[in-house]
């Protein structure tokens, strides 16, 4: 079982087409779902935070008019000319039962009348520790007496001077009604003076509708569960519509030195709150306070969240599609290499009747018809050796073997095999277009020769296909004079020089080098001279000598001599005197093989 596993995943080239398709699926969907998820969150959670902040100002304007309403009433009760008669009144003593009744009516009327003129205030006290109290509405008198005003530091600190003014966190008012907890107030506290003698008599208290300043609130859509807070600049909440609350500082003690430290009318940042990312904007009011929302981040991009979930869901139903045609995919591409590469051993067996089956026109269907075609070229070219026995047939048959030579077809196949089991498809690919333009250039035409230009792109493709092999150290410059581009010369008389060049002279050092190919005319006597130079291993003496004396014979072992005899014998049979090939080589060196081509006389 584990064997099998390793062959599906190592061996197989189906697998890794799958493994390949539904990767890029896989990476496409990611990035695509990752990308559209990014910026969806980022669209609608600006669109929320813009909503939000609108909608906080909107309230924090709407807060700060109740509370300068408030403070206006403070300061218009505290210059009323009634009440500052009646404190004139009381100072001279001797008040009849009459008159306390008439100034307890008298000071009723005023603070309600003063309350009618707006519906945020709920109610108006006055409050002294020495004398009487007076309120609007329900105020009950029996209440107060029941405090100790001095106890409340509120009382004593607005009575001794060391606040102006304060303001008390949301509550119930303690002074109304016949029972507790009657009715909720946002209470300003503010000193009732005496205008004449500059003395305190005691507080001011008014009574904003505290259920009026919750609703406010509370209108502010933040997500399902947001909170909206007001804190003074201490951090202690005013107003809340948790009750717990009122009055305490926040329970977040890095949030209150966050917002302590904002400078800005608006500000919205994230904090962790019991390791949960919260999103938190604040609204300056005109008195110093701050309206504070708070609301889980995860609540905002819920709904993205969500649609998160079924992109990921419908990723996998095309990971699964993918999947079945990756299969049909890779069998349409992994079986033509299979019965081709078959068809390459039945050929190195010497059986040239072998032949691929057709299935596309593609480049491996092109390369099947290819290979047919030079099964066929092969097996009737060998027909002819044997019929006909002549030298020129015997050069142009082993012309033939070098251009298309099985090995060299089945070498290239198994590297291009191995690219697509390495995943290297685009390599794999370009080896195949490079094969197959070399075969059809090298068996587009029927003529024996070709021209300078020709054989030298034909070598190009060639090297492509041996690059593959040796990587990209492998390299071949050529330099030709424009004159002898058009010189026709003897297929395939160059490939062999650079074949040598390269598993002699540079596949011993790694296949890493260069080879240099320079043509150049030659003018008397006039011929045209090839050279071929690698800085490769080079050739040992003694071979060099054999090799320069012609001693080839055609049972010899390598292809260094059969490659070398091969271009000697086609030069003999197609140039004249002067012709030849001349081989300088120094160990450790490299080589530089010389071709002089001189014309036949007519």
């Amino acid at each position: 079982m584990i064997k099998w596993l390793k062959r599906l995943l190592f061996e197989k080239v189906s697998t890794k087409l799958i493994a390949m398709v539904l990767s890029l699926i896989l990476l496409s969907a990611t990035f695509i779902s990752m990308t559209y998820y990014g910026s969806s969150v980022s669209i609608i959670g600006s669109h929320v935070r813009a909503s939000t902040k609108q909608g906080a100002k909107q309230t924090a304007d709407y807060l700060s008019l109740m509370l300068t309403v408030g403070t206006d009433m403070g300061q218009q009760i505290f210059r009323n000319t009634r009440l500052q008669e009646v404190l004139n009144q009381e100072r001279q003593g001797h008040l009849t039962v009459d008159q306390q009744f008439e100034i307890k009516d008298s000071v009723g009327q005023t603070l309600n009348n003063t309350i009618y003129s707006s519906s945020f205030v709920r109610s108006i006290y006055i409050l002294r520790e020495n004398g009487e109290s007076w309120g609007s509405g329900l105020f009950n008198a029996s209440k107060v007496k029941r405090y100790t005003l001095s106890g409340h530091e509120w009382y004593s600190d607005v009575v001794s001077d060391k606040a102006n003014e304060l303001w008390l966190p949301l509550g119930y008012d303690p002074f109304s009604g016949g029972g507790d907890d009657t009715e909720l107030v946002l209470t300003l506290v503010d000193a009732f003076r005496n205008l004449k003698t500059k003395q305190t008599e005691g507080v001011i208290l008014v009574n904003l509708d505290g259920q009026l300043i919750l609703d406010a609130v509370q209108r502010i859509q933040l997500g399902k569960s947001g909170t909206w807070r007001v804190v003074d600049p201490t951090g202690q909440v005013l107003i809340s519509s948790d009750s717990e609350q009122w009055g305490r500082p926040l329970a977040d003690a890095g949030l209150a030195e966050r917002l302590a430290s904002q400078n800005e009318e608006i500000a919205e940042f994230q904090t962790k709150l019991n390791g949960e990312e919260d999103y938190v904007v604040s609204v300056r009011m005109a008195n110093g306070w701050r309206l504070v929302g708070q609301v889980p981040v995860k609540e905002i991009i819920g709904d993205i969240v969500s649609l998160q979930r079924r992109v990921t869901m419908y990723t996998a139903m095309f990971l699964l599609v993918a999947l079945l045609v990756g299969l049909m995919f890779s069998t349409r591409i992994t079986h033509p290499l299979k019965e081709l590469t078959r068809q390459m051993k039945a050929i190195e067996n010497n059986n040239f009747k072998a032949r691929s089956r057709i299935r596309s026109r593609d480049e491996i269907g092109r390369l099947s018809l290819r290979f047919n075609q030079m099964a066929g070229q092969i097996e009737t070219l060998i027909r002819e050796v044997e019929e006909a026995g002549t030298r020129k047939r015997e050069a142009e048959i082993r012309a033939l073997r070098h251009q298309i030579n099985p090995h060299f077809l089945y070498n290239t196949l198994s590297s291009i095999r191995w690219m697509i089991k390495l995943g290297q498809t685009d390599n794999a690919y370009k080896g195949i277009a490079a094969l197959v333009e070399l075969m059809e250039s090298s068996m587009g035409k029927a003529s024996v020769f070709t021209t300078i230009r020709q054989e030298l792109e034909l070598l190009d493709k060639y090297m492509v296909i041996q690059r593959f092999r040796y990587g990209e150290g492998l390299s071949l410059e050529t330099s030709a004079e424009e004159e002898t581009l058009d010189f026709e010369i003897p297929r395939m008389l160059l490939q062999p020089l650079a074949e040598n060049a390269i598993f002699h002279g540079l596949a011993p050092r790694d296949g890493q080098g260069i080879i240099r190919l320079d043509v150049r005319r030659q003018v008397h006597p006039p011929a045209v001279r090839i050279a071929v130079a690698d800085d490769g291993a080079g050739i040992e003496p003694e071979r060099l000598a054999t090799l320069l004396r012609g001693e080839a014979e055609e049972n010899r072992t390598g292809m260094l001599g059969i490659g070398l005899h091969h271009v000697q014998e086609t030069i003999r049979l197609y140039y004249g005197p002067g012709s030849g090939v001349d081989i300088r080589s120094e160990a450790g060196r490299g080589t530089i093989v010389t071709l002089t081509l001189a014309p036949k006389e007519e």
